[in-house]
């Protein structure tokens, strides 16, 4: 593992923020109800809510990353974006290590609430001699085994007639809608998918598959959304 990403909660409208980790890095986020704390990463307080204490530090570190509780009484949450329902609690002082590849981390347990999403596998293609006509640009492998795969193969099965929703996806691999999206932020970095001038909804999904249609990602049974 060289660093990891830990990306803000994502709302309607906006882009979530992300903040780099480098191997051996630290950075920090949280929510700030003064106006005067400093994070890496701030977490946006909704006008009128309640301000929760949720403040935490990432470490890269080799094989793992390690999560720091900076509360003084609140817990955090770790959870696999797979299985959220199985999360590991971490104590207002407390530090632990996870290997976990996509991650939710949250100040309560109960799904749907505000999280970050911490990426520790996302990967940045190799770049090749710029200019050069004959060569062509290396297009990262995925593991077909991967669950990320078959959010992929989800995604581009049905394209060409609708373009599913994260919902849609969720249905059909009985996952939940959060953990779509986190597989499909992590496929678009991996992927190293530029962001489009003008940002419409769902344009993840619509670059996505322009990907799959282009370089012929998945395997030969989706080869009819070419």
């Amino acid at each position: 593992m060289t660093g990891v990403t830990v990306q803000g909660p994502v709302e309607r409208g906006r882009s979530p923020r992300r903040v780099e980790v480098p191997a051996g890095g630290t950075r920090t986020f949280g929510t700030c109800g003064c106006g005067r704390c400093r994070w890496d990463l701030p977490i946006r307080v909704v006008p009128g809510a309640r301000v929760e204490e949720f403040r935490g530090a990432v470490d890269a570190d080799g094989a793992v990353w390690w999560l720091a509780n900076l509360s003084d009484r609140e817990p955090l949450f770790v959870a696999d974006v797979d299985g959220p329902a199985e999360a590991v609690a971490v104590r207002p002082g407390e530090r632990r290590p996870f290997g976990l590849d996509m991650a939710l981390v949250t100040p309560t347990r109960q799904p749907g609430g505000r999280s970050v999403t911490v990426f520790a596998a996302a990967t940045r293609p190799v770049p090749r001699s710029p200019g050069c006509p004959a060569i062509r640009p290396e297009v990262p492998r995925l593991d077909p085994d991967a669950r990320y795969y078959a959010v992929l193969a989800a995604l581009c099965g049905s394209a060409g007639t609708f373009t599913p929703t994260s919902a849609d996806i969720a249905a059909r691999l009985r996952m939940s809608p959060r953990a779509v999206d986190a597989h499909i932020d992590y496929l678009v970095r991996k992927l190293d998918l530029p962001e489009p001038a003008i940002r419409r909804n769902g344009w993840k999904r619509t670059a996505l598959i322009d990907h799959v249609r282009a370089h012929g990602t998945l395997r030969r049974e989706l080869a009819g959304i070419a």
